[in-house]
């Protein structure tokens, strides 16, 4: 009873187009659909090597969901599900990626900023769209001073979506053993809360 009454303590944020709610479980056969078997979005994921076949992708989508669920229990934020509002974009509801927080890697990063959109999605402004909500959630609502997140240098597209909603580049680093995997050094993307809050809604691609 107390684990369902913790879900239901997480909050439910609306943008023009989406719905970002809590992940649950349940979500396991929707993130295997959207994120999981398409190799062009894991190519850009952790763990895209062990996606390979049916089982591995199911695994892997439960680890995403128990490593996103977890951080609200003990950190206040977590990683929410995506999902459509505006029926322009599918069906009411569907689930199309997640967006959210993990809790730092780096000491003094602050929380990570994490965000995947089904294939069908790209192109949209989706992606910005659900990080300024979970920016504005996270600096409004929490005592949290900074946010930061990574990115493949030739992935121009989270890249810009980093960029749009205020981040600077200040460094590369060896993150999900990028380095080992020959993947080279991540790109660290950070922003403040007090310049994110000054920035105002047109100045972070609003």
């Amino acid at each position: 009873m107390c684990k369902y009454l913790q879900v239901f303590m997480i909050p439910t944020l609306k943008t023009k187009r989406l719905i970002l709610r809590p992940l649950s479980r349940f979500d396991q056969d929707a993130m295997v659909d959207t994120i999981m078997s398409d190799m062009d979005v894991m190519y850009w994921l952790p763990y895209s090597d062990e996606v390979s076949t049916p089982e591995g992708q199911r695994e892997i989508a439960l680890g995403y969901i128990t490593d996103f669920i977890k951080p609200w229990d003990e950190f206040g934020f977590g990683v929410w599900a995506v999902c459509i509002r505006d029926t322009e974009l599918g069906t009411l509801g569907n689930f199309i990626g997640y967006c959210g927080f993990i809790p730092e890697q780096i000491e003094g990063a602050g929380p990570e900023l994490v965000y995947a959109m089904g294939k069908s999605m790209w192109g949209k402004g989706l992606a910005t769209e659900v990080s300024i909500a979970c920016l504005d959630w996270i600096f409004i609502r929490l005592e949290i001073f900074c946010v930061h997140a990574v990115t493949d240098k030739e992935n121009l597209s989270s890249r810009s979506v980093m960029e749009k909603i205020g981040m600077k580049h200040e460094k590369d680093v060896d993150l999900y053993d990028s380095v080992a995997k020959g993947e080279g050094l991540l790109q660290f993307y950070s922003i403040e809360r007090e310049a994110y809050l000054r920035k105002g809604e047109t100045e972070v691609g609003r």
